[in-house]
């Protein structure tokens, strides 16, 4: 019988070793502060570039790329603009809305999320990818959310993923539910 996660699917062994090296590969990234600040540039840039007044994005963990600052530039742009942080409900993703005001409690596996029962409907969702390949499929931490999540969303937002240059990978041996991402922004550019 094959280990399931917490999703109820089947643990890839090979995916699982391939997360454990990119989480380690990611903790010892060099210069780390330039890049992160190199990668926040370059969806600032982006985003300049896309006719969206509502986004969600991701609170960093793990030593995920923290794009709070670029975000919250980018609010200030325009008092039509809103962000959203995803909020786990079931096994799926809502979007709460976030400001650099908002009170954060402890969501599901203690990442933090707004402190309001009130959603938002993003145009765009800024992903963080903990792996990624030149066809852009995502590798994140085996949850399934972000796929289950997107595979209902109606009209489907712009799926953009986040990471660091070293994460790109030949392949991450994608499955039928894997989504593939329409983009991936790193601080070595766009895919």
């Amino acid at each position: 019988m094959s280990e399931k996660s917490k999703s109820g699917q089947a643990i890839d062994p090979a995916r699982a070793a391939l997360r454990v090296q990119l989480r380690a590969a990611r903790e010892q990234i060099d210069r780390r502060a330039e890049r992160e600040r190199a990668l926040g540039n370059r969806v600032a840039r982006w985003l300049k570039t896309v006719p969206l007044v509502r986004l969600a994005f991701y609170w960093p963990i793990r030593g995920e790329p923290d794009l709070a600052p670029t975000i919250a530039d980018w609010l200030k742009v325009s008092s039509l603009r809103a962000a959203g942080l995803p909020v786990i409900v079931g096994d799926h993703l809502s979007f709460a809305p976030w400001t650099t005001r908002s009170a954060m409690v402890p969501g599901a596996f203690d990442i933090p999320v707004p402190s309001t029962s009130l959603r938002m409907m993003p145009q765009l969702l800024l992903i963080p990818c903990l792996g990624f390949d030149g066809q852009r499929h995502r590798l994140g931490y085996g949850g399934g959310y972000y796929d289950r999540t997107l595979a209902k969303m109606q009209p489907a937002p712009v799926k953009v993923g986040i990471a660091f240059g070293m994460s790109q990978v030949d392949s991450i041996a994608p499955r039928k539910h894997d989504i593939r991402l329409d983009l991936v922004i790193t601080e070595d550019g766009v895919l």
